[in-house]
């Protein structure tokens, strides 16, 4: 039990004065020495590091020479009744005048009998472009009855389309996510009671959605996917993904030269207790998802108003290791529960605003929620209403052009806004609990396919093509200014004016969206503000309180304590070193 010192002391670890590890046992073959041990998740030892759902990167080094060696590993035991189905593209050539591309296929499931469950998934990633995938989506394609089989049988012979903006519109009944993967992940082995369907009906059909990032514009051909382990053993549970945060949007803003800034995403106490049933869901796992300037994620879980544990948290965020987090418990979320997405972002080395969108230079704020048991709800999202968007940022009017048009372009994702109409433009008042247009069913879903505009392309979006056309006449003091102009003009390194904006746009109105699998809304489309809340408390955070002051204890006493005061949780810590001779 070793700890890391300030480099004026030396490079070599230093010996902890307390030792907080029991070896367990430890073995060798040819190519890998491993080692078990155990260790308190918390020491309350400040020489140790506290082991928490956090992403950890590990420090390691190799030696020449080949230690003594010892017994063989127990060999691997593999399900002969799982089968895999391969969903990846073939040769597919990634264009080098795209810096992000987001590339769609449709796939006909295979030919199965009866219902089978699919158990698990892995990354299937083309060997010479690894760093180029970014994320892949499996989406379910729900046709219902009426579902034209020869047609769906042409889509899935082609070789793909760009996402959103080249879809056939018959593509759009496959927007129901059953697997998420992104960088650095492994894939996911649900547990023994989980299971996601898989055939059962004559014909199924499921769309991949593959992001590909490549920002140093290289031509390329990949052959990527994911890889699907089903079985005919049906689990006894079936499950599903429930995705919720902000949705991808320009509205999603993000100031530049911020240390810490948070945005959140709300799924309302409305959606959950429309859609989930009296007994609610059980979560089984989390992946938390945001883009390059993302550094703290966490899902917060509401009720009676009072803030539960977070459903899942990361304070040390790594854009290269997006693995699903496997509860330690399963927890509920009940009808009436409220969810809070929350991403920090570090944007200290940025010069312009940060806005959402597909391009890891843009940014998200997604958790992709697996739990049982299968429910209509397949997304619950929120973005800031447009017109508290732009008063917010200080703006009051523009020039030509009402709130209603620019609401209604933005959300469609065009990059031109209608002229006026020469009827009196609706009112636009954003109370909470608004309904913001008849044609709230339509618009909402529009909203939340607005990739089609600005997702392709890379660190300049198409959606700010608004915001370019756009002329500020109210207030005087920016008048004649673009949105963009004004945007960049703004003072971001005043910390006063940061924070108030954080905290109007994290704390005041969310425009709400409640999405079924079926892609129809459960409730209208609904403006309204996060509610009340007692916040959580970690209590287990204080009983290490003296951790300070536990090295100037004698061995004994300190031991005392660290084997006392923390719950009694051990990890179990399995170090692989890959030994090249």
């Amino acid at each position: 039990d070793c700890h890391g010192v300030p480099k004026s002391q030396g490079s070599a670890p230093v010996r902890d004065e307390i030792d907080n590890y029991t070896l367990m046992r430890g073995f060798q073959n040819d190519t890998h020495t491993i080692i078990e041990f155990r260790r308190a998740l918390d020491t309350c030892d400040p020489d140790d590091y506290i082991l928490s759902s956090d992403t950890v990167r590990i420090i390691w080094a190799l030696h020449d020479s080949d230690p003594q060696r010892g017994p063989s590993p127990v060999p691997k035991v593999v399900n002969n009744r799982s089968r895999y189905w391969d969903v990846t593209l073939k040769n597919f050539k990634v264009q080098n005048n795209m810096d992000t591309m987001y590339w769609c296929k449709v796939f006909k499931a295979p030919t199965l009998n009866e219902k089978h469950h699919i158990v698990g998934f892995e990354p299937v990633i083309g060997y010479k472009h690894s760093l180029m995938v970014h994320h892949m989506i499996m989406h379910e394609c729900e046709l219902g009855k009426n579902g034209n089989t020869p047609m769906w049988d042409n889509f899935a012979k082609e070789p793909g389309r760009l996402c959103y903006s080249d879809m056939p519109i018959e593509w759009e009944k496959c927007l129901t996510p059953i697997v998420a993967w992104a960088v650095g992940s492994k894939g996911e082995y649900f547990p023994n009671h989980v299971g996601l369907p898989l055939g059962g009906k004559k014909n199924s059909y499921y769309m991949l959605e593959v992001h590909f990032d490549n920002p140093s514009m290289k031509d390329a051909v990949d052959t990527s996917g994911l890889r699907l382990l089903y079985s005919n053993e049906l689990r006894e549970n079936e499950g599903a993904i429930l995705i919720t945060g902000v949705a991808p949007s320009t509205l999603h803003f993000i100031p530049p030269y911020q240390k810490e800034y948070r945005t959140a995403g709300y799924c309302s106490l409305g959606c959950t207790k429309e859609v989930i049933p009296k007994d609610g869901i059980n979560v089984v796992s989390v992946m938390l998802h945001s883009h390059l300037a993302g550094r703290k994620l966490k899902l917060r879980h509401i009720r009676g108003g009072k803030e539960l544990a977070p459903l899942a948290q990361d304070e040390h965020y790594d854009f290269n290791y997006q693995q699903s987090r496997t509860l330690s418990q399963y927890t509920p979320i009940l009808p009436g529960d409220g969810l809070i997405t929350e991403c920090t972002y570090s944007t200290e080395k940025r010069h312009k605003p940060t806005l959402g969108g597909y391009s890891t230079q843009e940014e998200m704020c997604l958790a992709f929620i697996l739990h049982y048991p299968r429910t209509q709800l397949a997304g619950c999202y929120s973005i800031p209403p447009v017109k508290y968007f732009f008063e917010t940022l200080g703006i009051k009017e523009f020039y030509g052009k009402d709130m209603t048009q620019i609401e209604q372009a933005l959300l469609e994702g065009k990059t031109e806004v209608d002229a006026p109409s020469t009827t009196t433009p609706k009112p636009f008042e954003n109370k909470p609990g608004d309904e913001m247009s008849p044609e709230a069913n339509l618009k909402a879903i529009m909203a939340l396919r607005n990739a089609k505009e600005y997702s392709i392309q890379g660190e300049v979006a198409e959606g700010q093509g608004v915001f370019d056309k756009l002329i500020i006449k109210d207030p005087a003091e920016f008048r004649n200014l673009t949105l963009s102009d004004h945007l960049q003009n703004i003072p971001y390194n005043e910390t006063i004016l940061t924070k108030k904006m954080e905290e109007y746009f994290y704390k005041g109105l969310h425009l709400t969206f409640c999405r079924k699998r079926d892609d129809t809304l459960a409730i209208k489309e609904n403006i309204e503000k996060l509610p009340a809340f007692q916040e959580y408390e970690n209590k287990e955070s204080v009983q290490c309180s003296h951790k300070t002051k536990i090295s100037l204890l004698p061995i004994s006493s300190a031991t005392h304590l660290a084997s006392n005061s923390i719950i009694n949780v051990n990890v179990i810590l399995i170090i692989f070193f890959l030994l090249y001779i």
